[in-house]
């Protein structure tokens, strides 16, 4: 996976990639000129959540970061969730048309409610990841400076 943000000044910006890897709780791995390679953890205070290697790189005003996976790869639980969301909007569209069915009247709302949730967890979840939010931050820092 791999990230590039244009238009970002480059002044000073070793510092700021060692204190957003710090403050993600990684480790910087190699310095080279113009790149950094690094590790992020995928959860805070969780050692064996698992790690993200990532390759960052700068020339000009535009940072490339590149990453050894997919960050946001679909979890079970993810998957889960969207089915529920479906059966839930599904509940929600039919339950008018059963003539009998007064009971199901709260149970369809519900259905919607969960349906909307897993709607917009969906959007938070498909974002780009840590490496896209690294990358964001790092050039909003990147751009204060200049300012």
């Amino acid at each position: 996976m791999e990230f590039t943000e244009d238009r970002v000044p480059t002044t000073d910006i070793e510092t700021n990639i060692a204190e957003l890897v710090e403050l993600y709780g990684g480790e910087v791995k190699a310095e080279r000129a113009n790149a950094r390679d690094f590790i992020l953890p995928l959860r805070r205070g969780v050692a064996t959540a698992g790690a993200v290697e990532c390759s960052i790189r700068w020339g000009g005003e535009s940072i490339t970061i590149a990453t050894n996976r997919e960050i946001d790869a679909p979890k079970a639980q993810r998957v889960a969730l969207l089915v529920i969301g479906v059966a839930g909007a599904l509940l929600f569209t039919v339950w008018p048309f059963f003539a009998h069915a007064r009971q199901s009247g709260a149970l369809a709302v519900f259905g919607a409610i969960v349906a909307i949730a897993v709607y917009f967890m969906t959007l938070k979840k498909t974002s780009g990841g840590l490496a896209a939010d690294f990358l964001n931050r790092l050039a909003r820092r990147q751009r204060e400076m200049r300012s």
